[in-house]
């Protein structure tokens, strides 16, 4: 079959989307791969068949990401925050209100492609609103691919009205296709209430030449601090300046990994304890590591879960402040806003107590779950029935 891939054009879209990707593709089908910006090139890097579907859209600009101070942004974007997490398993309207936008830029050439491609089965990125207008055009079913721990009954539902422009402009009416819902989290660490397939989530977090240093213990904890690739960009290293000055006070190692294009010479002097590196992939890294600090970013947070290790979230925006309760409730680590980070936190982090045994506890549940390969004989089945959209036409 042929299994066309929606997905926004950010890192923490794409990459939970690929091992399910890689799964139907080992099984023998054909998927094409439909995004934008630094995605596409994500996608290729990963073996995958891409077509950018927005060439020269600055997407950035959609999110702000260079208007204003760093300070402006990075108080902005706690904001937004704050109101996304007092919503708590319901998407609010400037979530949908964004990423329609981001969506609409890309459905006029996502649509011509399925048309000439003719996918037996869309997969979308939540929040990708071409995957639906793909699906409802061409009158196949469609998979929500989930990529963090909210669930949300009536979803793509609620998402129709702010895409209704995009179906208007290609004459779909505007309607619900059938949609399945793939999550990546265990059942009991999900938000809300919804109908969904839990499925595994394989960590990947693209290649690399992994240093030898990684590979030793060194003789000392060893704690990776990771703000993910919006962050930097979106509100600098800012954020890190407690943290760092509570790592020079806890006897450990800890590994700054802020990617290549990080300003890390704004952050000064660091510690003697703390080792800058360039990009090296997250998951291996985490196996070498006894903690970790980071932003709570969905992908991030999921992978830490993965690899059975406490965590330390220093939420900015987004679905942080979520991603971070999630974490606290179930005992997988604790949470605190950037500026408030003292070194007990760090000391308990690493303590041999019941943060790590939770953490442990969380990887073994997680691997329990079905894993990507698992789902393919059902993709299978759902491609082969007739989609039949439902009768949920906007007025």
């Amino acid at each position: 079959m042929r299994v066309m891939v929606n997905v926004l054009p950010a890192l923490g879209h794409l990459f939970p989307t690929v091992s399910l990707t890689w799964a139907l593709r080992a099984a023998g089908h054909e998927v094409l791969v439909t995004t934008s910006a630094g995605g596409g090139e994500a996608a290729a890097r990963a073996g995958l068949a891409v077509v950018d579907v927005a060439p020269g859209v600055d997407i950035g600009a959609i999110f702000g990401q260079g208007a204003g101070t760093s300070e402006e942004r990075a108080r902005l974007l706690r904001e937004r925050g704050r109101e996304i997490a007092r919503a708590g398993a319901t998407t609010p309207g400037l979530v949908f209100e964004r990423f329609a936008q981001v969506s609409d830029v890309m459905a006029d050439e996502t649509l011509r492609v399925a048309r000439l491609w003719r996918p037996d089965l869309v997969i979308y990125s939540r929040l990708q609103g071409t995957g639906l207008l793909v699906a409802a055009a061409l009158d196949v079913p469609a998979v929500e691919h989930g990529f963090n721990f909210v669930r949300e009954a009536g979803f793509a539902a609620r998402y129709l009205p702010y895409l209704a422009d995009g179906f208007a402009r290609h004459g779909v009416p505007a309607r619900e296709p059938r949609v399945e819902v793939v999550h990546v989290a265990p059942p009991e660490l999900m938000l809300g209430q919804g109908d969904g397939r839990p499925m595994r989530y394989v960590p990947y977090n693209a290649g690399g030449v992994l240093p030898d240093w990684l590979l030793g213990s060194g003789g000392r904890a060893r704690v990776l601090v990771t703000l993910g690739t919006v962050v930097p960009k979106m509100a600098g290293l800012g954020g890190l300046a407690s943290l760092l000055a509570a790592a020079a006070e806890t006897d450990a190692e800890f590994v700054l990994a802020l990617g290549d294009d990080a300003e890390v010479d704004a952050l000064g002097t660091l510690p003697a304890n703390v080792r800058p590196v360039a990009w090296v992939p997250l998951h291996p890294l985490l196996a070498r590591c006894d903690a970790v600090v980071h932003h709570g970013g969905s992908g991030t947070t999921l992978t830490a879960l993965a690899a059975g290790v406490p965590q330390l979230v220093l939420p900015h925006g987004a679905d942080q402040y979520i991603n971070a309760e999630v974490v606290a409730r179930h005992g997988l680590g604790v949470w605190r806003e950037p500026e408030e980070v003292e070194p007990g936190v760090l000391t308990e982090l690493l303590r041999d107590g019941p943060v790590r045994a939770a953490a442990r506890a969380g990887a073994e549940r997680a691997r329990e779950l079905p894993a990507p390969a698992a789902l393919v004989p059902w993709l299978e089945a759902l491609a082969r029935t007739p989609a039949h959209a439902l009768a949920h036409a906007l007025d």
